[in-house]
């Protein structure tokens, strides 16, 4: 039976605040090929000690970056990435690793991911990094990103729209 372990939000948050301004030099830099915004996210969730996922039955249903020449699609392009955390881990699958679900913008956790879409494929991916509450009520989030890189930038800034993704946990081998 398959036990869901945490994730580590601070962590991941932590990361994603320390480089979000620059590029970690144990992983390749992805801006002048279409943008490092996934990779940096990858790298994010992985701080948060998610483990790589290596078991999926082809390169868009496994998650890791050992280097430039072995990684998948799913750790640095934005639409497979959605494809692989929001499909991983359905009831009919087989699948370990990272576990996680669409949410509502009002669910956001620190760590929790947020992706700009176009004619329903997305294009852009983002990390939470601190929420402003007006009282009780969220008035807004701040991000992280890569690829045009902001540090603690507001949500509401952004244009476009968003879908919003709620990392659960993970479900190890």
């Amino acid at each position: 039976m398959k036990v869901l372990q945490e994730y580590d939000r601070e962590k991941a948050v932590e990361y994603a605040r320390k480089w979000a301004l620059s590029y970690n030099p144990s992983y390749a830099n992805y801006s002048d090929y279409g943008g490092d915004c996934t990779n940096y996210i990858s790298q994010c969730i992985k701080a948060g000690k998610i483990p790589l996922d290596t078991q999926g039955e082809n390169v868009l249903k496994k998650w890791y970056w050992y280097s430039d020449n072995s990684r998948t699609p799913t750790w640095t392009a934005a639409e497979p990435f959605y494809r692989y955390i929001i499909g991983n881990n359905k009831s009919d699958t087989q699948n370990f690793g990272v576990y996680a679900r669409l949410a509502k913008y009002n669910e956001l956790e620190l760590g929790d991911i947020v992706q700009l879409v176009y004619e329903g494929g997305a294009y852009h991916t983002m990390i939470v990094t601190d929420i402003l509450l007006d009282g009780e009520y969220i008035d807004d989030y701040l991000i992280c990103q890569h690829t045009y890189n902001l540090l603690d930038y507001p949500l509401s800034l952004k244009e476009g729209e968003k879908i919003y993704i709620k990392i659960l946990g993970y479900y190890n081998y």
